[in-house]
């Protein structure tokens, strides 16, 4: 597959051309990214499907080939090529591929992500790290409750032994003090971030995933902390969530791109 020219020089490509389809489950690509807005190809093998998320972003859903069903808000829409949709930021939806399915997915500028964190939030987080290390794995714990719940369709993602015996709790624990401690500077972090991004393509994690990952997470917070979790570091803490999802949907989407043109 070609790799096309970044977002600082123009150029056209035949989406066609760009279009693999798996075996199954699903192939993405970003075509184009710049700082407020990102282009990607997705390609989802008959009968994948994507249960109920939402994202954080308006998106713009456009249709080049085959044909599908999207549940957007609870109203049911079928996708064949040229189908424009528009989803609004937080909208639930869902979506089916009954054939090949390829579409354009554009996202529209993502204002926590630009804006970064400040610096208040940044001091309010590396406070509450002393905290995190102390009942990280509580935390973790409640978060893997709350999300099997929720959200029972994304355990097949994950190794539930190492969830049964707390292995994977303790070392999100780990990751979760790791950025409090450093989010001043995450280049400290890059060797932990590259690992598990690796591991979250090898699992097919979606983009769309961290904002369940993030309501989880910050529910749990609360939930252990009680009255610790005050609405100031709450505050905080999704800005921090948001700005380390936005580093791993990158890192990954890099991953991705770099497997599939090799």
């Amino acid at each position: 597959m070609m790799t096309l020219p970044t977002a600082t020089n123009s150029f056209s490509a035949t989406i066609k051309d760009l279009i693999e389809y798996p075996k199954s489950g699903i192939f993405s690509k970003i075509l184009l990214k710049d700082n407020n807005s990102q282009y990607s190809l997705f390609c989802l093998a008959a009968g994948t499907e994507i249960d109920e998320h939402t994202s954080t972003r308006n998106a713009v859903i456009t249709v080049v080939e085959g044909r599908g069903n999207l549940n957007l808000e609870g109203k049911d829409i079928d996708l064949t090529p040229g189908t424009l949709v528009f989803m609004a930021a937080n909208a639930p939806h869902a979506l089916q591929a009954q054939e090949n399915l390829a579409f354009i997915l554009a996202l529209s500028e993502h204002l926590p992500a630009k804006k970064g964190l400040t610096q208040t939030n940044i001091d309010i987080v590396k406070s509450t790290a002393p905290v995190i290390k102390e009942h990280g794995k509580q935390i973790t714990t409640r978060m893997y409750e709350i999300m099997f719940t929720t959200h029972p369709e994304v355990k097949e993602q994950f190794d539930m032994s190492a969830q049964a015996n707390g292995t994977q709790p303790a070392k999100l624990a780990a990751a979760i003090y790791g950025y409090a401690t450093h989010i001043d500077d995450l280049d400290a972090l890059k060797a932990m971030i590259n690992k598990i991004a690796h591991r979250h393509v090898q699992t097919h994690v979606l983009p769309e995933q961290y904002s369940i990952v993030g309501e989880c997470l910050l529910q749990a917070i609360k939930d252990v902390l009680g009255d610790a979790a005050t609405q100031e570091v709450m505050t905080a803490w999704r800005q921090a969530y948001q700005v380390l999802a936005d580093v791993f949907i990158n890192r990954e989407q890099q991953i991705y791109s770099t497997n599939h043109c090799n």
